[in-house]
């Protein structure tokens, strides 16, 4: 069964979907959030559904690209404290610009689930939970994005 859904709403339902992607995930997930929005990406059940992940299997991989860091830094978020308690597993990086990224927010898991959400839209994001072809392709770009990011020192946790 093919199931794709449109017209998600941001960031309720689109959290929930997120978090059942990664709940999900065998093996990777791939977000992309220009800000990591707190409304969307800071709750309890997505960093347990993302710990789990990362305590199943030594290939688990959770790559973060974000685009401004600024929010992150200025509370505490609840990815980027896992990202620092598993910083083996959860990678975020930052890509200040680039001319194929649009703002647009994506969650891929594996190689067969996206949610994605158009920049600058609210409504319109759509979900496919069990689509190989939709997923590659968000895929190979994130893959591009994430090979022109960089880590963010100010995302670091200092140890004194």
């Amino acid at each position: 069964m093919n199931e794709f859904i449109t017209g998600v709403a941001y960031p309720e339902p689109f959290a929930r979907f997120a978090v059942a992607l990664c709940a999900s995930a065998s093996r990777q997930i791939c977000i992309q959030s220009p800000a990591l929005d707190y409304a969307a990406f800071d709750s309890a059940d997505l960093v347990t559904a993302l710990a789990a992940l990362a305590r199943s299997t030594r290939q688990a991989q959770v790559r973060i690209l974000i685009s401004d860091s600024r929010a992150l830094r200025g509370r505490r978020h609840q990815l980027l404290q896992l990202a620092r308690r598993v910083p083996s597993v959860v990678h975020i990086r930052k890509l200040a610009e680039h001319p194929q990224w649009n703002s647009e927010t994506v969650v891929i898991r594996d190689r067969d689930g996206v949610l994605y959400k158009p920049g600058g839209s609210e409504h319109d994001a759509f979900y496919e939970p069990d689509s190989r072809a939709s997923t590659a392709r968000h895929l190979e770009l994130f893959d591009e994005l994430w090979r022109y990011s960089v880590e963010d020192p100010e995302l670091r946790s200092l140890h004194l």
